[in-house]
């Protein structure tokens, strides 16, 4: 039996979170994600940024016999992440069936609840990725995250020749347009762009604009570039947004000295994270120069909710077959002689005179 949480799963929910499998990355490496404290604040959610746990109840079964899943709407958006699965699948209680009918019946309740997009940001292995694909998520892309535990002593900012700016609202339209040229179409689409539900790209809408800072690269009164910052409790965060495959690295130069010198110069928490994902080219030698170290690999999956759709189609009339129409016509006997007439008088016989 699967539900939404009720109060008596309490227990149940505090035992097997440590056994959880944790899918929201940044959010996971910069904060401490209390699984109790997104059950109990779910009863009272804080704005549009709703928690739902479901809770897996079995009894009688030697393999799949309790579990848990939370999701996350995001905000004004009509798309949600998933957070959390526990037991995870290397737990000794773990299997791929606890995820696989904890997946299935969110996804029988999120199109109800007007959910179009489903989102999981899992660890590159074969036995997660399967389980999620054997739901009907598909992979949209893969990343590598990086991790600079150490920066180093001396501060960047004097490497920092381009004109780089805080982003202010009327950037959004000029973001837009970079993600449009730097991501792939096949990415654009899993991600909801274009034609966004609230009129905004993903580079501005995502965990880290919304949680961080972005700073604009300007070149010649075009902006060619963005940097997003985010920090935690246990670190932060880079995400460059440019084009990746310009032979010189000039742009990704320039961001990735400019954030890393906000990080100092705030003495923000460290290790720093970036991901760099697998169509932005080589820019693995660049990142080992200034420190950073392959961290993990990660697997960007997606789910579109099928839409019923009410339309009216018109009902085609019956035909009913009407019989032929009958003609009335008099009748009148023929008199005797005519032809047709019922008696024939016989031609008188003038031979064989008896």
């Amino acid at each position: 039996m699967i539900r939404p949480f009720r109060p008596g799963d309490l227990y149940l929910i505090q035992r097997l979170t440590r056994q959880a499998t944790k899918f929201h990355t940044v959010q996971t490496l910069l904060h401490s994600h209390s699984v109790m404290h997104a059950v109990v604040g779910a009863a009272i959610p804080w704005g549009d940024a709703k928690v739902t746990t479901y809770v897996l109840r079995q009894d009688g079964h030697g393999l799949v016999h309790s579990g848990f899943l939370q999701v996350q709407k995001r905000p004004g958006s009509l798309a949600a992440d998933v957070l959390c699965l526990a037991p995870g699948l290397d737990a000794p209680s773990g299997h791929p069936a606890i995820w696989t009918k904890l997946l299935s019946a969110y996804l029988h309740d999120a199109m109800p609840q007007g959910i179009m997009r489903i989102y999981a940001d899992v660890l590159d292995q074969p036995l997660p990725v399967n389980t999620f694909i054997g739901v009907g998520f598909q992979v949209y892309s893969r990343q590598t995250i990086w991790r600079l535990f150490t920066p180093t002593v001396e501060s960047y900012a004097h490497l920092v020749t381009a004109t780089i700016r805080q982003s202010t609202r009327i950037d959004e339209w000029a973001l837009g347009q970079l993600y449009a040229r730097t991501i792939p179409e096949p990415v654009q689409q899993a991600e909801g762009w274009p034609g966004g539900e609230d009129g905004r790209a993903p580079i501005v809408a995502n965990w880290v604009a919304e949680h961080g800072l972005t700073y604009v690269l300007i070149e010649n009164g075009e902006i060619c570039g963005a940097v997003q910052i985010a920090t935690g409790a246990h670190g932060s965060w880079l995400q460059c947004w440019t084009d990746m495959l310009r032979a010189d690295n000039y742009y990704v130069r320039q961001l990735l000295c400019f954030g890393l010198s906000i990080i100092r110069d705030n003495r923000w928490r460290v290790p720093v994270y970036l991901a760099v994902t697998d169509y932005h080219g080589g820019v693995s030698s660049l990142l080992a120069d200034y420190g950073f170290a392959p961290f993990s690999d990660r697997v960007k999956l997606v789910k579109h909710v099928a839409k019923w759709v009410r339309e009216s189609v018109a009902t085609p009339a019956a035909v009913l077959e009407t019989a032929s129409e009958i003609v009335s016509t008099s009748f009148a006997p023929p008199e005797p002689g005519k032809a047709g007439g019922a008696f024939l008088n016989p031609a008188p016989n003038k031979g064989n005179v008896l």
